[in-house]
């Protein structure tokens, strides 16, 4: 019987999809059956269409309950769901220090303990900068779901905080790249194809060590970074 991975991510600028995907198809070169999972975000408190406009009474309406570690509606394919897996790999953005709320959201759900109960987990963040405490609580849910952890990594964009911040906000506010926001020079947004190069090590890393069946860090995360920076 080959390997079976779910892999399981929100994604609203399709970067932790790009990742998600990137390692996916590793897998299914080594003969590993894949399935994706991705956390749609139904909720309509919070009207998160692209581009995000108007952009700061958007993200102030979603400040307080993100920080808190609140929950919305989601909603995941049901037929996903109800399979078992060998490896469940969790892609989660950064949101103002923490998992995305959808990724909580389903966490925190019934469906989370029925899939991850005595199942094999990895996480994996894409962000601007801030992923440590992203991580340590996507891994404490997942745990606390019933899952055993594996390994874990982060993508990070590239640029300084501040223009990386810049990027970030221009892309949020147009939904495209440009070469200048508010008078300065940017970075294009996103995961760069080196960042892409490190999922594919990654998602080797992780088949590795499930076909093997030992040596299990549960302490290590790959620095896997496609430069200084990252979001959504």
């Amino acid at each position: 019987m080959p390997v079976r991975v779910l892999v399981l991510y929100y994604s609203y600028t399709n970067q932790t999809r790009r990742v998600a995907e990137t390692m996916g198809k590793v897998f299914r070169e080594r003969g590993t059956e894949v399935q994706f999972g991705q956390i749609q975000f139904t909720d309509e408190r919070y009207d998160f269409n692209f581009p995000l406009k108007p952009f700061w009474r958007k993200m102030l309406k979603i400040l307080v309950p993100q920080l808190l570690g609140r929950t919305g509606e989601i909603r995941v394919d049901p037929s996903i769901l109800e399979q078992k897996y060998d490896l469940i790999c969790i892609g989660s953005p950064t949101w103002l220090l923490y998992p995305a709320m959808p990724v909580v959201s389903f966490l925190k759900s019934d469906s989370a303990g029925k899939l991850l109960a005595g199942r094999l987990f990895a996480v994996f963040t894409v962000c601007r900068a801030l992923w440590r405490l992203n991580l340590r609580r996507v891994k404490r849910l997942a745990t606390s779901a019933g899952g055993e952890f594996v390994d874990s990594a982060k993508f990070r964009f590239r640029g300084s905080q501040v223009r990386s911040m810049l990027s970030f906000i221009n892309y949020l506010q147009n939904g495209e790249d440009r070469q200048r926001f508010l008078g300065l020079n940017i970075y294009p947004f996103g995961v760069t194809d080196d960042g892409l190069e490190h999922a594919k090590a990654f998602g080797d890393s992780l088949l590795d060590r499930i076909e093997t069946a030992t040596g299990f860090s549960p302490d290590r995360v790959h620095d896997y970074t496609s430069n200084r920076a990252g979001g959504l």
